[in-house]
């Protein structure tokens, strides 16, 4: 299996996928409330019930109108140890990373050699 170093172009969190967090997201990194619009100044608790029994969704990066609020400008993550469990599962050269590198105009990240 080929491995892959980042090289921190920040694509993933332009708002090229979407970034959808749930309840344990929430719980564990309440500021992700504020990032979406539609449920700012909510609080964690009301948050939570939300998710888990009416069936929403906070969305940090949804669209390229809409990239991560939490990128800065060098490209590293400003919740990092608290990010969304869907965020630590992005990994370098994994198909989403290469698909925001070509929406950003990126070339392919290529395996590194160990």
């Amino acid at each position: 299996m080929p491995h892959y170093a980042c090289d921190n172009c920040g694509a993933c969190c332009k708002g090229h996928l979407i970034v959808e967090t749930d309840s344990l997201d929430v719980l564990r990194e309440p500021r992700l409330i504020d990032a979406d619009p539609h449920h700012r100044g909510k609080t964690v608790l009301r948050m939570v019930d939300e998710i888990e029994n009416h069936f929403k969704a906070v969305l940090i990066a949804c669209g390229a109108d809409r990239p991560c609020p939490f990128l800065n400008a060098e490209n590293h993550c400003g919740i990092y140890p608290t990010r969304p469990n869907c965020c630590v599962g992005l990994q370098p050269g994994d198909e989403q990373c290469q698909e925001g590198r070509a929406a950003e105009g990126l070339p392919p990240l290529v395996p590194v050699n160990d």
